[in-house]
Parts: C-alpha cells; structure tokens; sequence
C-alpha cells in the first residue's frame, strides 16, 4: 500500500507538471497530539513513558491555478516524521506519514488579480498580492511503532485529512518566492491496533477503542517556489 500511495503522487505531480513550470519544496516544524493515544501512554507503567509532541515534515509540489481569479493549487507529496526518546534510551516511539495534500490558495486580497504565477512582479504591496488563506484536504498512509518493544511491532493505516492555513509569498525575482506559512491539521480515525500491548496494559482494563485517535498538528514553516520557465 506504501508503494502504491508513493507511486500515485509521484504519477500525480508529473501529470500536472505541464501546467506550469513552477514548482516548490517546503520544510515545517510541527507539534503532535493524539488524545487516545496520550491516555493510554499515560496509563502505562514503563520506565519513561511519554507522548509525541513534535516532528518535522518536507513537502513538494507543483502550481497551477484558476485563469480568472487568484485561486491557485499547489498539489503536495509530504513525509512527516514525529518521534519521541524514553528514559530508558532503549525504546522510542515513532510516527510516520506520507501523504497527498490538496492544497488551494485564496487570495482574499486579489481575487481579481492578474498575476500569472507566484513569483508575482505586479504593482501592489506584497500583503495584497501574496496573503492567502489555504484549504487543504489529503489523504496519508501512516505507520507507528515502539521500537524496543515486544519485537517493535508497527501498525499501518491510511488516514484522511483536513488542514487550514495561511502565508504569505513574497517574490524575490520573478523565478523565486519564498513563503513564511502557518498550518493546522486534523486526521481522522488514525488506528494503533497494538498499542495496549506494546505499551505492556492489562487488556481486560483497557478500552481498546482507545487505540483510535484523531490527530492534529500544527505547523510552521517556509516553502520555496522556483519557476524554471514558460
């Protein structure tokens, strides 16, 4: 399932690669809550045990966008990593995640603008030609383990989406933009069907549907768009 999901963006981006000759690659700094998941570890006795709370991500992706109005789509394969060291220094516990995300940029302050690409040269502040807000729905294939733990079992599951956001490009020439951005996400049904275990629980005290949890993070970061030509 992996290879097919890595397979699929990689196909998807190089399909709508001639639309546009731009493209961006982004790096974030992201938190990580999984409430079910942080009850249980809470619940736990092991030596150190303790929730994810950070991660990075990295993205790519390719620009296209409406002709008549500043709505614009930036088509993403992204890989999230969240990782979190016990006390112990043997175990730790890992998440992982690649995904296609859907991002679309509104404009708000130039929904008529006529700016043909990011990299935008036009007259105007760069607030009003570069703030957007983004919706952004994606579907992720998503892994989770306690290495060190009962033969570091690992569970997979495909989870669907749901991310806002907002940034701002800013065009240093008219082939490179760089944009501060702030994102928040929420998965959906994200399963961790071993967790009890791996976390050494009495079974019969646990609610295992607990080992079901939504997610959500939030993310800053900068992207860096390139524009390689008509």
């Amino acid at each position: 399932m992996k290879q097919f999901l890595i397979l699929f963006g990689l196909s998807f981006l190089l399909m709508i690669s001639t639309a546009s000759a731009q493209y961006g690659i982004n790096a974030t700094y992201q938190t990580f809550s999984a409430s079910n998941w942080e009850g249980l570890i809470q619940s736990s006795d092991l030596p150190g045990a303790a929730p994810i709370a950070s991660g990075f991500a990295v993205g790519i992706d390719r620009w296209f966008r409406l002709k008549n109005a500043r709505v614009e789509f930036f088509p993403e394969l992204n890989y999230a990593r969240y990782s979190v060291n016990w006390s112990d220094n043997n175990t730790s516990m890992n998440h992982q995640q690649i995904g296609l995300l859907a991002n679309t940029h509104f404009y708000l302050f130039d929904m008529a603008g006529d700016c043909d690409c990011p990299t935008f040269s036009k007259d105007g502040g760069f607030v009003k030609k570069g703030f957007y807000v983004e919706l952004s729905p994606g579907l992720s294939y998503a892994t989770s383990s306690i290495k060190g733990r009962n033969g570091d079992p690992s569970n997979a599951s495909l989870v669907p989406s749901i991310g806002l956001g907002l940034g701002v490009d800013i065009g240093l020439t008219d082939l490179i933009t760089i944009t501060p951005m702030l994102r928040f996400r929420r998965y959906f049904g994200a399963e961790w069907e071993n967790l009890a275990e791996s976390l050494a629980l009495e079974l019969t005290t646990v609610d295992l549907t607990t080992q079901k949890s939504g997610l959500e993070t939030f993310s800053f970061g900068i992207r860096l768009g390139l524009r390689l030509g008509e």
